[in-house]
Order: C-alpha cells, then sequence, then structure tokens
C-alpha cells in the first residue's frame, strides 16, 4: 500500500475512534439530563411548562425542548391539549406498574406457583403486561419433563398467549387499539390475526374470567390463564397453566380454568384485594 493510502487509512481510522470516544460520553450525558427532567416532577408538582422544566434542570432552554421533545415521543412525557404544560406519561405508568408488580409477586407469588403446578403437573408461568408485551417472571417446569419455551425476563406477543390475554382484556381500550394498530403476526394457523376478533375474544376473557391460548403461539400447546388482582383491584399480573394439547384438551380445560382461577384468587386476596370492598 503506497504511504499516502496508509496515512489516509490510518486517519480515517483515528477520525472514527474519535468519533466513537465522543459518542459514549455524549450519550451518558444526554441520558443523565434526560433522567434530571424527569426527575423535576412529583405528586407536588405533576405538570411543569418547558420554561419551569429548563429552569429546575439548570439547561438551556434548547436543550431542555429536544429533551422533552424526545421523551415526549417514546411516551415518557405528555402534553396536555393547549401543549403547554408537561406531565410523565403513560410509558412512566406502565413501567412502574411493573416494577411494583413484580416486587410484590416475587414476595408472594411462590408457594401459589408450586401448589397449581403440585396440582396440575404442568408447566406453570407468571407474567406481567409491560405495555406491549407480557413478560415472564416466575416459572415452575413441568413434571412431565415436557415444557413450553418460556424464559423469564423475556417478552412474547399479549394477543395470542393465555397468560398476555389474561392481562390485556383488563387494559384500557387505548391499549388494546395500541396492540391492534402494531400489528397481530400469525405464529401457527389458530392465531388471531384481526382486531375485531381479538376484541370479541377479550370481551369473552373479561366475562369467564379467564383466557386459552389454543396453540395460537407455539403449535401442539395450550395454555389456560386467570388474572391477579392487587389490593387496589387492578390486574397486575396473570398465572398460567401451559402443556401438550394432547395432555391439556379442550374437554378439559374448563377444569383446568377453575384451577387456575382457584389459584390465582388465591394470590390476589394475598395481594390484598378483596371483592366485596370494591366500588
Amino acid at each position: 500500500m503506497p504511504v499516502s493510502a496508509k496515512n489516509e487509512s490510518s486517519s480515517r481510522k483515528q477520525r472514527v475512534r474519535g468519533a466513537r470516544s465522543r459518542e459514549g460520553p455524549e450519550g451518558l450525558k444526554t441520558l443523565r439530563k434526560s433522567i434530571r427532567v424527569v426527575e423535576c416532577f412529583s405528586l407536588q408538582d405533576p405538570r411543569l411548562s418547558l420554561s419551569e422544566i429548563a429552569r429546575r434542570v439548570g439547561l438551556p432552554p434548547s436543550t431542555t425542548h429536544r429533551i422533552v421533545a424526545t421523551l415526549r415521543e417514546e411516551g415518557i412525557l405528555e402534553q396536555n391539549g393547549a401543549g403547554e404544560l408537561y406531565r410523565l406519561g403513560l410509558k412512566m405508568f406502565e413501567l412502574g406498574s411493573v416494577v411494583l408488580a413484580t416486587m410484590e409477586l416475587h414476595r408472594e407469588a411462590a408457594p401459589f406457583i408450586e401448589e397449581l403446578a403440585r396440582e396440575t403437573g404442568e408447566a406453570v408461568h407468571m407474567g406481567v403486561f409491560n405495555g406491549t408485551e407480557v413478560v415472564s417472571i416466575e416459572k415452575m417446569d413441568s413434571a412431565y419433563g415436557l415444557t413450553p419455551v418460556i424464559t423469564i425476563g423475556k417478552g412474547a406477543p399479549a394477543y395470542c398467549t393465555g397468560v398476555g390475554k389474561a392481562l390485556l382484556a383488563y387494559q384500557p381500550d387505548t391499549v388494546i387499539e395500541r396492540i391492534c394498530t402494531m400489528g397481530l403476526p400469525r405464529h401457527t394457523p389458530t392465531t388471531i390475526t384481526d382486531s375485531a376478533t381479538l376484541r370479541e375474544e377479550l370481551a369473552k376473557v373479561r366475562t369467564l374470567g379467564y383466557a386459552v391460548d389454543d396453540a395460537e403461539l407455539h403449535p401442539d400447546v395450550r395454555c389456560v390463564a386467570a388474572p391477579v388482582r392487587d389490593h387496589t383491584g387492578r390486574v397486575v399480573a396473570s398465572l398460567s397453566v401451559s402443556g401438550l394439547a394432547t395432555r391439556i384438551t379442550k374437554e378439559a380445560t374448563p377444569a383446568l380454568a377453575d384451577k387456575v382461577r382457584l389459584v390465582a384468587a388465591k394470590l390476589s386476596a394475598r395481594l390484598g384485594y378483596n371483592p366485596t370492598r370494591m366500588p
């Protein structure tokens, strides 16, 4: 390689390394600034103007505006109708709900999961809704040694899983609409892929008090799930039993659903839920 070409190549590598070194620290600085913006809001000051946010974080209005615009696009912040004031967005509520539910559930759920696994012999799975997907937070493998693929901390579609539908059925219409708008891809021949059918399915879940995944995500795997409520009556998680469809037949589903609902109700009571005290 000619000397000039070598020099040019070396110079280009140095520029790339320099750009990367600047990108890292700058990215961290922006993240810290974004956190400071979010921390401006409190129960005492739930709504703030752009100028007030800039004053509190000590940043120029232009910088604050860029950060706020990004946070708004991601759903971390929202604007009121007039667009003058900002508040914490639905995404913060969703993330906070996941944290609170997970902390409480990890402490209280284990004996109920063990009870359900012991009674059914199948895989037991507990999940929470993160706003777009259902995330597994606890599981117990099947006594048969043939457990559907469940990974703790991994998200799965809410619209085509039993544990997901048991959660999605109790979400606001805006959340269900968002899921439908994102698309309902087909995973198996029985996957629900249109919004009207999904809404009918979720209405059925609310009526029956349990959800069924009829081999909609994994072929030959059937799942029955029921919602878990906290002390306010809000559905914060769902509990499910999954197994091969040859063992969990359609005929056996209602009896299995009764067991799942009963254990989910026990866990809900442990979390402080009392239906007689609900408005």
